[in-house]
């Protein structure tokens, strides 16, 4: 794996310790366990086969559930993040803004008042979480089982100003609710006009 290929398959662990998982112990070493709403199948298939990482998980479409196969940097990580198969410490080295892009398109969902991610996080850990979200993006992250986000366009918007990838990008667009779209495009609007000032 080349530099670029670890770096991306760190940020994916890091997103999926921070939703809801289980350590599975293996003759092979500690893998980690995780299930996918259907929608966001894509989503993941795609990261894994862009940053060529196919070979570092295993998926079941039967049950929606992937294995994050054993390995020295799965078990690096592990060695920081989990105490007792339950993850206790966040390490804000490995938080890049590529982790927290999946985390919210894995495992956001869409609900009556914004975008919520379900964590297993405790409280602690949330409110850490919560810090250094809020230090990367102009929004707030509300603790609880499923972590609140609003409002969702700072979100969006960073997205489209990064260039994320179709398939995550399309998903963000769904999870945002709709009263706040109309603010995003006139966002969007002042950063065309901006980038085609510059470009003369």
């Amino acid at each position: 794996m080349n530099k670029k290929e670890i770096e991306k398959l760190e940020d994916l662990i890091v997103a999926v310790l921070l939703s809801q998982t289980s350590i599975h112990k293996t003759h092979s070493g500690r893998s980690v366990v995780f299930k996918l709403k259907e929608r966001k199948v894509s989503i993941f298939l795609d990261y894994l086969q862009r940053f060529n990482l196919t070979s570092q998980f295993e998926y079941s479409p039967l049950t929606l559930e992937a294995y994050i196969r054993p390995s020295l940097m799965l078990e690096h990580i592990l060695k920081v993040w989990i105490k007792e198969d339950k993850v206790q410490v966040i390490d804000p080295s490995t938080l890049r803004l590529n982790a927290y892009f999946m985390w919210i398109a894995l495992f956001g969902e869409k609900t009556t008042t914004g975008v919520a991610v379900p964590t297993e996080l405790d409280s602690n850990l949330q409110y850490t979480l919560k810090n250094l979200f809020e230090d990367q993006f102009d929004t707030t992250l509300y603790r609880g089982q499923l972590m609140q986000i609003s409002p969702f366009n700072p979100i969006m918007l960073h997205a489209i100003k990064s260039n994320r990838p179709l398939e995550e990008s399309m998903e963000l667009s769904y999870l945002m609710p709709q009263k706040e779209k109309e603010y995003l495009k006139e966002k969007v609007y002042e950063l065309e006009e901006e980038r085609a000032n510059y470009a003369y």
